[in-house]
């Protein structure tokens, strides 16, 4: 039931997102963009929470980054590093870390706006499991929203330990050409995740 509310808002939400992208794409002069000028070469640090259901409650530190290879296709991947508690009988610590490695591809849809996908090879390892491997895919939209905030959401798929279906939510706050900062959200089937972070585009 939990899952179903955090869905039905995050469809809304981007019912309405979308809603508002459609009316500004209609007020505008629809003509070809090739480049809406998005940044994806960049480097960031962020914290996040993460909360599973039956499983760590832990905060994360982590270093990310991107590198555009041409005006579609760009590499990504990052380390986290976590500590906090299992929900188990005795509330027990844990503490790990996660390694992903990555790709993805970009294309305009209309101005300020990018269709986004990615696909991540990811390694995790914690005090309670045996270093697994796993993936996670995503798709969404990324839209310039006004002239220093941009939006962006859609739907991922993450199989590590198990296999969750979830949406994200970002918002990033242009402070000047160079530097960004920003806060996420994902909910997925059995986690609800949570952070803020800073960007140095190159």
């Amino acid at each position: 039931m939990e899952m179903l509310k955090k869905t039905l808002m995050a469809s809304a939400i981007a019912a309405a997102s979308l809603a508002s992208i459609n009316a500004q794409a209609q007020s505008q002069q629809t003509t070809p963009v090739r480049d809406n000028g998005f940044s994806y070469t960049y480097g960031q640090f962020g914290y996040d929470n993460w909360d599973y259901d039956n499983g760590p409650d832990v905060d994360v530190l982590s270093g990310e980054g991107s590198f555009a290879l041409d005006e579609h296709l760009f590499l990504r991947g990052g380390a986290s590093f976590y500590d906090g508690d299992y929900d188990s009988p005795g509330s027990d610590d844990v503490d790990g870390n996660r390694l992903y490695v990555g790709a993805g591809f970009h294309t305009p849809l209309q101005r300020g706006l990018d269709l986004v996908g990615t696909a991540d090879v990811i390694r995790d390892d914690n005090d309670f499991n045996d270093e697994e491997w796993g993936y996670a895919v995503s798709g969404g939209l990324r839209h310039q929203t006004t002239e220093v905030l941009e939006l962006s959401g859609g739907v991922l798929y993450e199989d590590i330990y198990d296999g969750n279906f979830g949406v994200y939510g970002q918002g990033l706050v242009n402070l000047n050409r160079a530097w960004d900062v920003g806060a996420r959200v994902a909910f997925t089937d059995d986690s609800d995740n949570i952070g803020v972070f800073g960007r140095y585009n190159f």
